[in-house]
């Protein structure tokens, strides 16, 4: 009896620990389409949940193998983290989603691995393009700054505005309140008002 019930407890905490029938994948995942390029290599993985939407993590890769992109779905929507990377599998771009908008901390990268861009993501406008609150941050591809830009809490300039050259030298600065000039431009040449 004693061994019959060992055997049992065995069964059931294998079974307990099995989850999802695709690794890396939440346990609700009920299938994973795969398509392929000509050549055979894996262009995307794809998972779905029960009710047939996109659930779990999303994952494209370039005609040579390398991961192209990572995206997190929940029930048809983006929701976590997703990272977009280069042909050499350097890190381009990473945005966080909640309910298939984009929020929170931003970073783009070049791909010799520098800074593109930071800043935090309120979100995205009608036309598709970002909108950020608080400070962002532009670079050039030697690293140099680009752009100091402040934002409100509701994606509108606010504050002082400074762009600079490739050689870090202030270009122009001007003010901002609720997204309409407030105040002096000033425009530099090689750093000098």
């Amino acid at each position: 009896m004693t061994k019959f019930l060992s055997i049992c407890s065995l069964i059931a905490m294998l079974l307990s620990g099995c989850g999802s029938d695709f690794p890396g994948q939440p346990s609700d995942v009920t299938r994973v389409q795969q398509n392929k390029y000509p050549n055979g290599n894996l262009k995307e993985e794809i998972p779905y949940n029960k009710d047939s939407r996109i659930h779990g993590l999303k994952r494209a890769f370039y005609d040579n193998g390398q991961l192209r992109a990572e995206e997190n779905y929940k029930n048809g929507k983006k929701d976590g983290i997703s990272r977009e990377y280069s042909r050499n599998g350097q890190l381009l771009e990473e945005v966080h989603f909640k309910d298939n908008r984009g929020y929170g901390d931003f970073a783009s990268y070049y791909e010799n691995g520098n800074m593109r861009a930071k800043g935090k993501l309120l979100g995205y406008n009608e036309d598709g393009m970002p909108e950020f609150e608080g400070n962002y941050k532009e670079y050039y591809e030697n690293g140099t700054l680009m752009c100091d830009y402040n934002f409100d809490n509701k994606g509108k300039f606010d504050g002082v505005q400074k762009r600079y050259d490739e050689n870090g030298a202030l270009e122009d600065e001007e003010n901002y309140k609720n997204g309409l000039k407030n105040g002096v431009f000033r425009e530099y040449k090689k750093g000098r008002l």
